[in-house]
This record gives C-alpha cells, sequence and structure tokens, in this order.
C-alpha cells in the first residue's frame, strides 16, 4: 500500500506531515496493549524490554523543547523520546537537549525515526553522533543493521537508537497479528500509506540536506561574482517553505524550498522567488519581462516572479549543486548580459548605478594546528639567478615558474627541476626551428619541486597529438606550459599547471602599432593545453591548479584588454575559478590606475624595471585560476609590498593547497 485514506485526508490539510505521523502512532500506542509491547521489545536492551505503560505527544522539557512522543513506565518516570522524522534536517534541540533530558542512572532511549534512505545512506547517523560528540557526549561503537543502527553511552545507561518506519511499523504490526487486533492493523497500514507517500513525495535523490545544498549553491553565486548576501541570512515556515536569500545580478531573489509547491506539482520543489526590493537596481517588472516564458507563478506568492529549478532524480549532491548552480547563472546572465554583476563594476541591466565588485578571494593564512597546507609559489623569475636561492631558502613544496632557465650551480642540489622533457620544448620542436632563427628559446615555464612534503609526478611535453600517454602532456605553444602531477603527504593529488602566456607579433600582412603583439593567442593555447586534463563536465571530478605570468589584465577599462576577458571566460567554461590574487590578499596600486574602475581589487605583480620599481607597480599580470569544488582548497596572496617583492621584476604568488 503507497497511500491510503490517512494520507490523502492530511494532504488536504495540512503540509506538516511529520505532525500527523506522531499524532497517528501515538493514537495507536494510547489505544492498543499489542503496539505498546511491541514498542518495548523494539527498544529493549540486552537484559529486558524497556517498561512503557503510556505515552505523550509534545511533552514540554528544558529550554522549551518538545520531542514528538515522550514514553513514561508504570511509575511515570521518562524512559523514551520518539522523534518522527521524514526529511527535515535536525532542529537545534535535536538530539542534545532531549538527550540531556532522559536519566541515565536507568535504561533509557532516544529514538528517532526517519525514512530508510536517511538510515542506509545518508549521513543522518554521522550527523546526531556528532551533535552529541560536541556536547560533551560519548557514544559507544554503534550497531547496524538493515534499517536500524543503535549504540550506548559510554558513561551511563542511555541508547540512541536510528529506526525507519518500516522497521518499527512491522514490527508493532506483527505483534498485533500475533495478538488477533484487527483494529491496530488496519491503523497501522493506514500511517504506513502516510509515512510511504511522504517519503515518496520528498525523493530521497534530491539529497536528503538540500537546505545544505541551497546554501552551498549560493556561496558558490557569490564567488562567482553574480550573488551578493550581504546582510541577507535565511526564512522559513516549518512545513511551508525555506528560502536563502540573496541578490542576484542587481534584484532581491530568494531560493525557495516550496512544499505547497512540490505537493501541487511533484517535481517542482525548488524555486527561484523574485520578490524585489526598493532600492534594487533591476526591479521584479524587468526580471519578469526579461525571463518571459521561464516564469510560473505561485499564487500564495502574489505578484512574486518565481522559476522552477530543476535538478533531476539522481543522488550525487555534487552534480544536484552543480544543476542549481547551472540555471541560476543562466537567469543570472540574461539579467544582467554584462556580469559577473558584482565581478565587474559595471552598471548592469535595468540601472545606472554600479555596484560592488565581490568579496575578495581569501587570503592565506597562518598554519595552525600542524595540519600545514602545501606551499606552491608562482613566480615569473626573468632568467634570474637570484630568485632560485629565494626559492631554496622559502618555506615552499613547489614551485610555478615562468621564464626560468637553469638554477645556479649553488641551487642545483636544493631544488628538483625534474627531467628536461618536462620543460624544454626543444625536445620536439627542434628541427621546426632549424635554418629560422639564430637562437633557441633559452626560458620556460616549470614546475620544481622544492621540499620532501610532496611527490612530483612531471608530464614530458610532446608536440599537440590527438591521443597522448599518462606520462604526456600535448603542447601547441613553445615555452608557454609546464604541467605535473603534485601529490602531497597524506593528501590528494593534483595538476599543477605553470602557465606563461607570450607576446605573439601581429602578421606581417597587418598593419599594426603594437610593438610587441598579443598574449591572448598564448593563453588560449594553454587552455588547450590543460583541457586534456578535463574529462568530464562536473568540475570536482578534477583537481587542477593553473598559475603564472598571462601579460594580461582582467575586468579592464583598456580596450586592449577586452580580449583578455575571452581567457576568464574560457577558463570559467572548463569549470575553473578566477582566484586572484584579490586585495586585500596584497597591496593595492595607489592610486588605482587609469585602466582600473574604483571598486578594482587588482593588486600590481609587475612593473618595468626601465621605467619604475616596486614601489611604483601598478598592473596584476599574473593569475590563478583552480577547478570549481578544488578552488575551496585553495588561497592566494601577493607577496608585493616593496620589503617582500625579491629580486625579479614580478612578485611573487604565495598558494597554500590545503
Amino acid at each position: 500500500m503507497n497511500d491510503s485514506l490517512l494520507s490523502f485526508v492530511a494532504r488536504q490539510h495540512t503540509s506538516d506531515l511529520e505532525d500527523v505521523a506522531t499524532n497517528s502512532l501515538f493514537f495507536i500506542l494510547s489505544r492498543s496493549n499489542s503496539a505498546r509491547s511491541a514498542l518495548s521489545d523494539f527498544l529493549k536492551d540486552e537484559n529486558r524490554p524497556l517498561p512503557i505503560a503510556k505515552t505523550e505527544t509534545w511533552a514540554a522539557v528544558a529550554h522549551g523543547a518538545e520531542p514528538d512522543l515522550a514514553c513514561f513506565d508504570g511509575e511515570g518516570n521518562k524512559v523514551a523520546f520518539i522523534e518522527a522524522k521524514f526529511w527535515a534536517p535536525l532542529t537545534h534541540h535535536q538530539p542534545v537537549t532531549y538527550w540531556e533530558e532522559l536519566p541515565g542512572d536507568r535504561p533509557t532511549v532516544l529514538l528517532f525515526l526517519a525514512p530508510d534512505y536517511r538510515i542506509d545512506q545518508g549521513s543522518l547517523w554521522d550527523e546526531l553522533e556528532d551533535q552529541l560528540h560536541k556536547a560533551g557526549h560519548e557514544l559507544g561503537p554503534a550497531v547496524r543493521c538493515k534499517g536500524q543502527v543503535v549504540a550506548s553511552a559510554k558513561a551511563d545507561q542511555r541508547r540512541l537508537m536510528l529506526s525507519s518506519w518500516h522497521t518499527l511499523l512491522d514490527r508493532i504490526e506483527e505483534r498485533a497479528k500475533e495478538e488477533g487486533e484487527v483494529r491496530t492493523r488496519f491503523q497501522i497500514a493506514e500511517l504506513r500509506g502516510l509515512a510511504n507517500s511522504a517519503i515518496k513525495g520528498d525523493n530521497p535523490g534530491r539529497d536528503e540536506k538540500l537546505r545544505e545544498l541551497v546554501n552551498e549553491a549560493v556561496e558558490r553565486l557569490r564567488r562567482l561574482g553574480w550573488a551578493n548576501t550581504d546582510k541577507l541570512t535565511t526564512g522559513e515556515s516549518r512545513g511551508v517553505y525555506f528560502a536563502r536569500y540573496l541578490r542576484l545580478a542587481g534584484v532581491s531573489v530568494g531560493l525557495r524550498i516550496d512544499y505547497e509547491a512540490n505537493r501541487k506539482m511533484p517535481g517542482k520543489l525548488l524555486w527561484l522567488w523574485c520578490y524585489g526590493e526598493s532600492d534594487d537596481v533591476v526591479t521584479k517588472e524587468q526580471v519578469r519581462t526579461v525571463l518571459g516564458g521561464k516564469a510560473e507563478p505561485l499564487e500564495w506568492l502574489g505578484e512574486d516572479v518565481c522559476v522552477p529549478i530543476t535538478f533531476g532524480d539522481g543522488d550525487n549532491r555534487d552534480a544536484i549543486r552543480d544543476a542549481i548552480v547551472d540555471q541560476l547563472e543562466s537567469i543570472a546572465a540574461l539579467i544582467d548580459p554584462k556580469g559577473p554583476t558584482y565581478r565587474r563594476g559595471a552598471p548592469i541591466a535595468g540601472g545606472s548605478r554600479p555596484v560592488t565588485r565581490p568579496e575578495p578571494k581569501r587570503s592565506i593564512e597562518r598554519r595552525v594546528r600542524g595540519c600545514a597546507p602545501i606551499r606552491v609559489v608562482c613566480w615569473n623569475i626573468a632568467t634570474m639567478h637570484e630568485p632560485w636561492r629565494v626559492l631554496a631558502d622559502m618555506d615552499a613544496d613547489v614551485a610555478l615558474l615562468q621564464e626560468a632557465g637553469r638554477p645556479p650551480d649553488d641551487v642545483a642540489a636544493r631544488v628538483d627541476i625534474g627531467p628536461e622533457a618536462h620543460w624544454d620544448s626543444h625536445a620536439w620542436n627542434s628541427r621546426w626551428w632549424e635554418g629560422r632563427f639564430d637562437n633557441l628559446y633559452d626560458r620556460w615555464p616549470m614546475v620544481v619541486k622544492l621540499s620532501d612534503r610532496v611527490e612530483v609526478e612531471w608530464f614530458k611535453q610532446v608536440s599537440p597529438i590527438g591521443e597522448t600517454n599518462g606520462d604526456e602532456i600535448a603542447v601547441s605553444g613553445i615555452g608557454t606550459v609546464a604541467a605535473a602531477r603534485v601529490k602531497p603527504e597524506g593528501g590528494l593529488p593534483f595538476i599543477a599547471v605553470s602557465m606563461y602566456a607570450r607576446w605573439i607579433a601581429p602578421h606581417s600582412s597587418t598593419s599594426t602599432s603594437w610593438s610587441v603583439g598579443y598574449s591572448d593567442g598564448s593563453a588560449h593555447r594553454i587552455i588547450s593545453d590543460l583541457s586534456a586534463f578535463i574529462g568530464s563536465t562536473n568540475p570536482r571530478m578534477h583537481r587542477i591548479l593553473a598559475a603564472g605570468d598571462l601579460n594580461m589584465s582582467f575586468w579592464s577599462a583598456d580596450p586592449f584588454d577586452n580580449r583578455a576577458q575571452t581567457v576568464v571566460d574560457r577558463f570559467h567554461a572548463l569549470g575553473l575559478e578566477y582566484m586572484g590574487p584579490q586585495h586585500p590578499a596584497g597591496r593595492q596600486a595607489d592610486p588605482i590606475p587609469a585602466h582600473l574602475n574604483e571598486e578594482s581589487l587588482d593588486v600590481p605583480t609587475y612593473y618595468s624595471k626601465s621605467s619604475n620599481t616596486p614601489a611604483g607597480a601598478y598592473v596584476q599580470i599574473d593569475h590563478v585560476f583552480a577547478s570549481r569544488g578544488f578552488d575551496e582548497e585553495v588561497q592566494t596572496r601577493a607577496l608585493n609590498e616593496v620589503s617582500e617583492w625579491g629580486p625579479s621584476d614580478h612578485c611573487r604568488i604565495a598558494i597554500d593547497v590545503g
């Protein structure tokens, strides 16, 4: 039986099926001796059944908490609390307040009822155990069987149980059958139908922690520059909706879990809800016009603009979150075609005033508790010897170098530059060079091992062929890229790519005033080369860190830099996030240079030796990218204070991974 009269009536009159199920279970237990007896046996310890004489619903305990069901023995002593759950998250009272209200000097039980999925595949038990641990309550080893988990307190006689609805109802129904209680069996069938309906109505494939996914999706949009969450949090009405509020592309919205909508339109649980505020840059009416047929009105939200957000029936939480982010990003791009709104600092569609840039990427913090991240240094060293000596003396594990020559003799034994084939493109293109120029290119990107805290597996450069072996990377530029697999001690490996976007002269047939040429062509070749390490549309399947001198500025007002923006866009399309560094993770130029707007977070990383010094540096041309998901483990900082700049015309970029 997948449904019941009880389920049908309950859904017509309430949205809180947990309360209906609690009342139904109380009704059965209060009227059936066999049901109470079955529950006593269900909650028994290794010695004897738990004595249950009566039950009460929502009996008040400490701090205003009200457990769904309280069970008492014949003398009126509390022996158990039962919490009825379907897909709702734990409340702030669960489980600690209820656990602390149960006496520990005799056998007592805190029981949570939940769908099978949350027990056998979900993380509900881990959440319960973790909350108790944080409050100072330790459990012994958990005993698991299908549909049930139980563990005893280490210090007293309390026990924590997590059981599926089906497991408990099967036990009560079996006892009612033995006792010949036909009415009880009918009531159990009704409650089972309600439970089945509630469980089916919220497909576990959408993840039992959808609220967490909503919050993660909003945070991802904030980092992408599409969302602003300043002074905005969440709101909810139990069993009706949950919403995470934000400003998306200049308009006030909520990412809303709407249970009423899902009940009336199965499969439409999550919505983008545009309610608008008077100070928004874009009005609600403008959003309605832009979205057109994407919007579907919800009658209980009046004239607000609502768009269903779909994410399939799978159970891969990463894929679900990525699907949510992708749809919201597409909607944001319709609202603000010049976006990302909070990254550019430019006026957006429908408004004239500029908006603020996003908060900067996380700056590097001190290593704590002995869990040191892997320290990567990105640096263009201009073929100089002194930077090698600085690197050898740094507390760093890996260096991503550009324009590097061979290390000086006094340093060579302290650094490992790997096999020559990983950085010297002559290995595959020397024949092409013969007879064309007198001197071969003499500076290269390199991945350099600096400590024993990591293992480094270098990729050998080969010509741009269609298929490579496991230790090769096909490269399409000369002296533009070097790659290696970095394997931290005790951590997950990642692909490290050193990038150098060389200047390329325009074709001789063109009429141009560009003295040095263009660098975006080299950058796009680099992106094509590192694309070989991307084999899925889900960025979380990859762990790629790419950093280096790209000889270009991003989000610049200079017309020449418009082409540079295509590089950021292409990285983003491949699932690599821009990691800066950005202020305050480095010193800003003062004053802000003319090619940047006042909201710019750029930090200068280069100065012209012929006309400038580190103090006068004003342009950022060194940048870091990391795979979406992996970027949460990456922190960057430009070491660009005058006192820390170093002996090259580029400053160092410190990157912590892990």
